[in-house]
């Protein structure tokens, strides 16, 4: 269950990674919503989605649940909430409405009745976090929080705040001081925020957007210079602002944020914890802080034609340019071949001029340690730091003098099911160095560099490594300013044009995948070893393979990842190419012999046969030794390739000659997988999960 659990975590990371991207976290630059934020929230998410872009993704997964693991989640919540009390149930229905909704990005809106092209925000009033975003249905997305009332027996008090109604569910004991969980709807905006004990009529206002702040996010301008700066368009715009953060601790009546935290700490009788330093010591950790003072993130471009096109950008802004002037000059050469234009399964490149290495720590060390402090705590830390010495770093760098960057490519890779080893690999490993002779003469004097010589005239030799692997080979040498080590034709064509690539610094890291090739590789790993496979996801590696499968391939995306140093701090920048038309479309009707492989991935076991018909009705049987002991009717309805089944007839026998008993209808549903030959099902209820394979009868 932890493992489902993990992947789960990893795959809604996945998908929150994907709503980024398409900006549908927020409001930016939009004044109705920004009018309403204060001028110092801590943070703000904000942005408006384009109609073509969220056509796009409407049918693409949001989370890779099933029936049956949504309810070995939920069955693990509710055993680990002993009190049971209403406000934990409260959460667990709502918890439990997403998961059994949220299948894709098209089933979630149109549950909770949304509208994600008009403006939507999420941002920090002092301590209190408020969201905002637009409704299509107001009636559904009430029904979504009645329910989850009716089934915790968590009923909502209604009161009026300026002239509007809302609906508040107190999330603290009754004998403990008020905590509500405030939900509103005007105008076609729904907003969420809380209240609590402290607050007065003129903070609930300002929470629910009645009345404005003293001074906006809109007023600031904050907003605009982040655009103007950074290039950030209206889809999506995002600052978490460290330094306010730290002065809310250490200053707190210098923002909403610090005004709220004292008031509470007070109303508890305790000090803040910065009471306990002196005034020289917040004051040179503020400084510190002041000179990280913002992550913004935003995106800068976007198109929707056939292929949807992302591009976006977050900056850890530093404001000191000799820190920014020794981190640059760390900046090395990523090899080209890294980048997804090169047609890779996936590429993985760093940057790191080797040369600058210790001057540059040695930079940043004398900045940290040399600088006069009157702060206690930093003293002591600085102390501390004193028993380094970047300078031992020379002796690691000068046997590796001259390197600037390495990259790793990955273009093909065939696999063998009685093998271990692939059958047949294309791929490229780079070292970009102006002087190749010390990376050389470290791999002489490895036990596997005695038994290889690279030539150094710019010819290529055949490296054979069949002590690792019976018959592998790979070619070797240097071309041009790179040191090479690849095998296969895509390699090779990569190669030559390394040939002619200079060295110029160009970042620190990149990284490019291309999810549907790696699905493809995913469902070429052999059944003998992807029946053992341990991915956290399924108890079954086969389903578990064609689950990872599944959830790259919808995706139809390739992702170009790269972190740099740029004048303003530390960059990353993420371009997105999507085509969701690549997914095939999966037409169940038909007759069937159904395989179970849930444990044998390759043929699997016969489990009865099925007719799926066109006018929506199906039926089941199970045979054995000539004998139906199984069979079910049912009605089925499909969006996209999630097949869902309504059982309206189940019963079974244990012998041919007993009666036939009448089962509990339980729904259930399966994602179709293109096959060779008819389609795969990765099916799940509430009891089990299995991967059948529907193969045509004639």
């Amino acid at each position: 269950m932890q493992k489902w659990i993990g992947a789960g975590v990893l795959v809604a990371v996945a998908g929150a990674g994907l709503a980024w991207q398409q900006g549908w976290l927020g409001g930016a630059g939009s004044e109705p919503l920004t009018a309403y934020v204060p001028a110092d929230t801590v943070l703000y998410i904000g942005g408006q989605a384009d109609a073509n872009q969220l056509e796009h993704i409407r049918k693409l997964p949001l989370m890779a649940n099933s029936q049956f693991q949504a309810k070995q989640l939920l069955t693990e919540l509710e055993r680990s909430n002993r009190r049971q009390t209403p406000q934990s149930q409260f959460a667990i229905a709502l918890f439990a409405d997403f998961i059994s909704n949220a299948n894709t990005y098209g089933d979630m809106v149109e549950h909770y009745g949304l509208d994600l092209t008009k403006p939507q925000a999420i941002y920090m009033d002092g301590m209190v976090p408020v969201i905002r975003f637009g409704l299509k249905d107001e009636a559904t997305f009430w029904q979504v929080l009645d329910k989850a009332s009716a089934e915790s027996g968590l009923q909502p008090r209604e009161v009026t705040v300026g002239s509007t109604p809302t609906k508040l569910w107190r999330l603290s004991p009754e004998d403990d001081k008020a905590l509500e969980l405030a939900v509103n709807v005007r105008d076609g905006v729904a907003t969420i925020t809380a209240f609590h004990f402290l607050d007065q009529d003129a903070d609930q206002q300002q929470r629910l957007a009645l009345t404005k702040p003293a001074q906006s996010l809109a007023d600031s301008g904050e907003l605009e210079q982040l655009q103007k700066t950074y290039k950030f368009d209206e889809s999506m715009l995002a600052l978490v602002h460290f330094q306010r953060l730290a002065q809310g601790f250490l200053q707190p009546e210098s923002n909403g944020f610090g005004q709220d935290l004292s008031a509470l700490f007070k109303a508890q009788d305790e000090r803040l914890p910065a009471e306990e330093m002196d005034a020289a010591c917040r004051t040179e950790v503020l400084d510190m802080i002041g000179q990280m003072p913002r992550l913004v993130a935003g995106n800068t471009n976007s198109s929707s034609g056939k292929v949807l096109k992302m591009h976006s950008r977050s900056v850890l802004e530093i404001n000191n340019a000799e820190v920014v002037g020794a981190l640059s000059s760390l900046r090395g050469h990523v090899p080209g071949h890294t980048g997804h234009s090169d047609g890779q399964i996936i590429g993985v490149g760093a940057g790191l001029d080797i040369d600058n290495l210790v001057p540059a720590a040695t930079t940043l060390f004398n900045k940290m340690t040399a600088t006069e402090s009157s702060c206690r705590q930093i003293r002591r830390m600085q102390r501390d730091m004193n028993g380094a010495n970047p300078a031992m770093m020379a002796m690691f760098t000068g046997m590796v003098q001259g390197a600037k960057g390495l990259g790793f490519s990955l273009y093909d890779l065939k696999l063998d099911g009685n093998s271990p080893m692939p059958t047949s690999y294309d791929f490229l490993f780079s070292i970009a160095t102006s002087n190749p002779q010390p990376l050389l003469g470290m791999l002489a004097m490895s036990p596997m560099g005695r038994q290889i010589q690279i030539p150094t005239d710019g010819s290529l030799t055949d490296v054979d490594l069949s002590f690792i692997a019976p018959g592998m080979s790979i070619k070797a040498g240097i071309q041009g300013n790179h040191l090479v080590a690849f095998s296969g034709d895509k390699a090779q064509q990569a190669v030559d044009k390394l040939k002619d690539e200079s060295l110029e610094a160009n970042g620190l890291m990149r990284v490019s995948a291309d999810y549907g090739r790696f699905a493809d590789l995913i469902d070429a790993i052999p059944p003998m070893f992807a029946s053992e496979m341990n991915t956290g996801m399924s108890e079954s590696g086969c389903v578990a393979q064609a689950q990872l499968s599944h959830m790259l391939r919808t995706q139809g995306a390739s992702v170009d990842y790269t972190l740099d140093i740029i004048d303003q701090g530390v960059s990353t920048d993420i371009s997105l190419q999507m085509d969701t038309t690549a997914v095939k479309a999966v037409n169940p009707v038909g007759r069937y012999t159904l395989m179970d492989q849930t444990y044998d991935c390759a043929v699997g076991e016969a489990q009865g046969t099925e007719e799926i018909r066109a006018d929506k009705t199906g039926t089941y049987t199970f045979t054995h030794e000539g004998c139906d002991l199984y069979r079910t009717e049912y009605t089925w309805s499909q969006e996209g390739n999630l097949f869902s089944i309504t059982p309206s007839k189940i019963e079974s026998r244990d012998i041919c000659d007993a009666e036939w008993k009448q089962e509990e209808l339980i729904s259930s549903q399966c994602i179709l997988l293109p096959a060779e030959e008819g389609f795969r099902c990765i099916y799940s209820d509430e009891e089990r999960e299995n991967l059948f394979h529907y193969v045509p009868r004639s």
